[in-house]
């Protein structure tokens, strides 16, 4: 099911990681499917399986393994 006239959800990347369970577009918790994790790319679009709810991501991704600076190491 694609909804074409709905814009897309508009995500950063701190809402990460992107998950849907059909709240969305049923405007109702209780009327979803399961939690589906979305592995969504920097700055682009992604479509639940679903719902056909459409998400974009306004951004990066965040580096997980990115090296940390401690005192010298």
């Amino acid at each position: 099911m694609t909804h074409a006239t709905t814009p897309p959800i508009q995500i950063t990347p701190q809402d990460l990681p992107l998950h849907c369970d059909g709240s969305a577009a049923t405007h109702h918790a209780w009327n979803g499917h399961p939690r589906v994790f979305l592995p969504i790319q920097a700055n682009s679009s992604i479509e639940c399986p679903y719902c056909g709810t459409v998400y974009h991501l306004n951004g990066e991704l965040p580096h997980h393994h990115a090296p940390t600076l401690s005192g010298g190491h």
